[in-house]
């Protein structure tokens, strides 16, 4: 497989030419937003070797040569940074849509979470200092 060769497998079903485009849009619309480039469209994707079962290799062209392909860490990249916008497209995760080669991103961590936490650690903090404030008011 040629380095800029992508290889997508995994669904359970029958791929039809909606789905093709469907993919090759999405695929137009993440390399448009990774690159800040408008110029890339659905003639950008290549699909090849495709079966039956949804497996296929993917090559995503340059907009201002067609015979040009990307490099791979730039599509991977740009496949990393939007790959919840591509399963929720298909309405797939990552056990169901899987990028051979490139390995799935934990999403980030929301602002919520992460003040939780702060308010979690300190709401544990002020319960020990009571406790052991406590234990030692006792003793004396």
């Amino acid at each position: 497989m040629p380095t800029e060769c992508f290889s997508f497998p995994l669904l359970q079903y029958s791929w039809n030419t909606d789905e093709e485009y469907l993919f090759k849009a999405m695929m137009a619309f993440v390399m448009r937003i990774y690159t800040k480039n408008n110029t890339f469209q659905i003639s950008n994707i290549v699909l090849c070797n495709s079966t039956e079962r949804v497996a296929f290799w993917f090559v995503v062209t340059s907009p201002s040569n067609e015979s040009d392909p990307l490099s791979y860490s730039v599509v991977e990249a740009a496949v990393r940074n939007e790959r919840n916008q591509i399963n929720s497209a298909f309405l797939l995760h990552d056990k169901t849509l899987e990028f051979v080669q490139i390995p799935p991103t934990l999403a980030p961590v929301s602002q919520a979470l992460i003040v939780f936490g702060v308010v979690v650690c300190v709401v544990a903090v002020a319960i020990a200092y009571l406790v052991v404030s406590g234990i030692i008011r006792h003793r004396k």
